[in-house]
């Protein structure tokens, strides 16, 4: 059971640390004292005061209490060893008496928390014995029935009678199959009597829990209430003084002998642990942080160190202190709860405080665990130290006003009044959660953008939902339930701080374990001979094992205190995992891990066969790739049957379930499996006709390429431009398919030419048959042809046809005898004669220019006029250039002739 608080003669509910929620404790906790037999006419009797015990602690460590559990189990284990020398049947009577003894138990309807407990404990061993005599039991039935069935039916009263030896075995075969088949009805009776009692003391408990956590109170804004606690006020003072003076004088007394020795020692201790702690840490986080090491797994670290460093030497001061007064016998029965209260409440805010600010770290957000902003990390640390001291105080008031007797009414008040302070804390610190001003302008603008610390929207409302539930709740007067929240705020703001630094420390200490540079992963690789891709899948299988055991760990602690036990949790996964019934069946965890791994077993086996079919077996044989194919595939189907086969035999199933379960795949098939199963049908026809075959070049429709695989429900074909088609089964056994490879895998390769007319046919016919024949992947039998297919005004048509052995080589060898046969062409056509340029009939325009050049010189009679003239003769003999240029230019060659249609018929 997982953190509880146990108080005689009074209902034991579920809390975390501190937790006093149930009547009892608050009875306890409120009552008078001895000497005071009823105060300010509350009317609560004297109460024994309660026996400190570490819940804190506890609360932390609960989850040591999942190894309690198993040892316990451990120990009814081995107390059902000892046990099997008994017979079935005595071990039997044994537990059903036991189980009577229970009953009578649970038929009172006063019985507490405690006596709940108590019997839920002694049903523990009861299931383990009844289950294994059921396990015990059901292989022997079965052994019986089969021995009792080899006898055959025995035979009526008209039938002669069966010898004397055959009806002897008869009858012992009988009676031992009805031994072990009454044995076995009445444990699995048993059985489900146990886990029936087992529920059933289950729910009275959390219906205990329940009554006791919503037990209306006083309210403190009632004024009878506080009318009371005025009245009692002056008697608790006195009492106080007189306690502590007491208590004050017995220490003081003890000051000169070894006691006070021993007290002086152990609070030197404490001391030189605080001043170590307030000197040394700062120097330790400043190292820490100084370290140029910025990865996720150095800051973890670093968190771990501050964690430890900042909570061990005052936890460690406070117990010191503890110790020494207990040993020094200066703990009285009423200063003990104090004393206890006031040091775990130190231990308290100093783990609280360091945890939180391991985790967010306010002045160095470069060693940050969260993606929060700076101010949300600072007002975070304060929010957490603030509410664990607020409960620590309020934790010391309550076990000052029970060492005292105080009035009842003064502790409704100081409850109340803390739950107020615990939730107006809460409250405005969730409040200055808020994002700064820039991003809240920037969202108000235009469309926002998510920051570190920008996404505390949902934790602010739940969080301000808590707080106002607390403040209600002490203002109506529930103040248990009042202090049940605040007392989970602080539990949950633990764990869920735990959670993240221990999530963290699996995700990355695994990994680095196993895959860094260690000396295990060292020896792993070097030693054993892992490669470093085995190691990284083994490192994240267990890291996700140890987080699914972590969430699982940390759901049962969140659920504890409200009145879930690990024992429930435990019972039920083991009932899950031995076998529970469901509407007459069995389901098994056990089996259906079994189930998985033969399955697993066996595919494997299967993949290994076709692996070495595939790569070993079939290729020293002549068959084809199709074949060779078709054979992995089908061992592949019958080993996936056997697989499917051998796990729902391990499960259980027989052959009436099967045939049911068969009808409705059947009733499945007809509404919506329908194209799923032809196409299985179909892969199937595929693999045995060999229509296709994987390596046949197909055609499928616009698809063109070589069929690569075939599946159970398609088929792959990979096409030339290098993409895949995947083409349903029922289509290649339904449709038109084209198979260029059917019978067999020579390709023809046809190359067509167009020469000029000025060639001789019987030369280009000899180029193409010496360029077919000089190839070396052409096959001379049958031998290449060439046809002389059309004649046209000035060209020529031929066809050359050969065939090549595989149809993959097609296009490699006729892309060879293309360059080939353009290379001979180009030989043998004769190269065209050069263009010459000839300009006639300019003479006349260079006469006339020239003696219009003379005359305007003359006219002008100076140098200036001269130039002008030659300046008009060059333009005007400049477009008679041009002229001449243009009719000197070749003309364009004219667009050849529409080529006459091919007459394929000719062919």
């Amino acid at each position: 059971m997982l953190s509880r608080k146990k108080v005689p003669h009074l209902p034991a509910t579920t809390h975390p640390p501190f937790c006093s929620c149930h009547p009892g404790a608050r009875e306890a906790r409120f009552g008078s004292a001895p000497n005071h037999p009823q105060r300010n006419g509350t009317g609560m009797a004297a109460q024994k005061p309660l026996s400190p015990a570490p819940d804190l602690w506890r609360g932390l460590l609960a989850a040591l209490a999942l190894l309690a559990v198993l040892l316990v189990s451990g120990h009814g284990w081995a107390q059902a060893q000892t046990a099997d020398t008994m017979p079935p049947r005595a071990r039997l009577e044994n537990a059903r008496g036991e189980l009577a003894q229970i009953e009578g138990t649970l038929a009172n309807v006063e019985a507490t928390d405690a006596d709940l407990q108590r019997q839920r404990g002694r049903l523990q061993p009861l299931l383990v014995q009844l289950r294994r005599i059921v396990d015990e039991q059901t292989p022997r039935a079965e052994q019986a029935k089969l021995r009792l069935e080899q006898l055959g039916v025995k035979p009526d009263a008209k039938a002669p009678p069966e010898s004397a030896d055959v009806a002897a075995e008869r009858d012992l075969r009988e009676k031992a199959f009805a031994d072990a088949d009454d044995i076995l009805k009445i444990a699995r009776a048993a059985l489900l009597q146990t886990t029936q009692i087992e529920t059933e003391i289950s729910d009275r408990r959390r219906e205990i829990f329940a009554k006791a956590l919503f037990a209306p109170g006083s309210s403190i804004l009632s004024p009878e209430l506080w009318r009371n606690a005025l009245t009692s006020l002056p008697d608790d003072l006195r009492a106080s003084g007189l306690i502590l003076g007491d208590w004050l004088g017995v220490v003081g007394g003890t000051l000169l002998d070894e006691r006070g020795l021993l007290l002086g020692l152990a609070f030197l201790g404490a001391i030189l642990l605080y001043a170590a702690r307030a000197r040394y840490l700062p120097r330790f986080t400043a190292r820490l942080d100084a370290s140029t090491d910025t990865s996720s797994l150095h800051c973890l670290r670093v968190a771990i160190a501050h964690l430890v460093a900042g909570a061990a030497p005052p936890a460690l001061a406070s117990w010191l202190i503890y110790r020494a007064l207990s040993t020094a016998g200066l703990l009285p029965p009423r200063v003990q709860p104090v004393i206890w209260a006031l040091v775990v409440g130190l231990a308290l805010f100093a783990f609280v405080q360091a945890l939180v600010d391991a985790v967010f770290a306010p002045s160095t957000p470069q060693r940050r665990l969260t993606s929060v902003m700076d101010s949300t990390a600072r007002i975070v640390v304060w929010m957490g130290g603030s509410l664990a001291a607020v409960l620590a105080v309020g934790k010391v008031f309550e076990a000052w006003l029970q060492a005292i007797a105080a009035g009842l009414p003064i502790s409704i008040i100081v409850r109340g009044a803390v739950a107020i302070v615990f939730a107006i804390i809460l409250i405005v610190a969730l409040y200055q959660l808020r994002d700064d001003e820039e991003v809240e302008e920037e969202a108000n603008l235009g469309p926002y953008v998510p920051v570190d610390g920008a996404s505390l929207g949902p934790v602010r409302i739940l969080g301000w939902i808590v707080g106002l539930t607390i403040a209600a709740a002490a203002l109506a007067g529930y103040g248990v339930f009042a202090s049940f929240l605040t007392e989970q705020v602080i539990w949950l703001g633990i764990l869920a701080c735990l959670f993240m630094l221990a999530f963290q420390l699996a995700d990355l200490g695994v990994t680095e374990i196993l895959t860094g540079k260690g000396r295990l992963a060292l020896t792993l690789k070097a030693g054993i001979g892992i490669h470093s891709a085995t190691l990284q899948k083994i490192a994240v299988i267990l890291t996700g094992l140890l987080k699914l055991v972590l969430i699982v760990i940390t759901l049962m602690l969140v659920l504890a205190p409200w009145g879930l036990e690990s024992s429930d949790v435990l019972s039920s996964l083991r009932a899950a995992f031995f076998g529970f019934q469901v509407g007459g069946v069995t389901i098994s965890l056990s089996s259906i891990v079994v189930a998985g791994l033969v399955f697993a077993l066996s595919l494997a086996a299967t993949r290994a066969f076709q692996s070495w079919l595939d790569g070993k077996f079939l290729p020293t044989t002549h068959m084809d790739t199709g074949l060779r194919n078709s054979i992995t595939t089908a061992v592949g189907y019958l080993g996936y049957a056997a697989a499917v086969t051998l796990a729902v035999s391990s499960l259980g199933f027989s052959l009436e379930r099967l045939t049911i379960v068969a009808g409705a795949l059947s009733v499945g098939i007809g509404f919506g499996l329908q194209s799923v199963v032809s196409n299985f049908v179909s892969g199937l026809i595929l693999l045995w006709e060999r229509p296709i075959r994987v390596g046949d070049q197909v055609v499928v429709g616009d698809a063109e390429g070589i069929v690569k695989r075939i599946n159970v429900r398609s088929t792959e074909i990979a096409t030339f431009d290098r993409s895949t088609v995947v083409v349903p089964n029922s289509n290649l056994i339904t449709g038109v398919v084209r198979n260029r490879v059917r019978t067999d895998r020579t390709g023809r390769v046809l190359i067509s030419i167009t020469v000029s007319r000025t060639l001789d046919p019987t030369d280009v016919r000899t180029m193409l048959t010496d360029a077919a024949a000089a190839h070396g992947d052409v096959m001379q039998k049958p031998p290449p042809t060439i046809l002389f297919k059309k004649i046209g005004t000035s060209t020529m048509d031929f066809d050359l046809i050969c065939v090549v052995a595989d149809v993959d080589i097609v296009g490699r060898v006729t892309s060879d005898l293309n360059y080939v046969i353009h290379k001979r062409l180009t030989e043998m056509e004769e190269a065209p004669p050069a263009p010459e340029l000839m300009v006639r009939g300019l003479e006349g325009v260079e006469q006339s220019l020239g003696d219009i050049a003379a005359a305007v010189s003359r006219e002008a009679g100076s140098p200036r006029r001269a130039k002008t003239a030659a300046a008009a003769r060059k333009s005007a003999a400049r477009p008679a250039q041009d002229e001449a240029a243009d009719e000197a230019a070749p003309e364009p060659p004219p667009a050849p002739a529409a080529e006459p249609a091919r007459d394929d018929s000719k062919e």
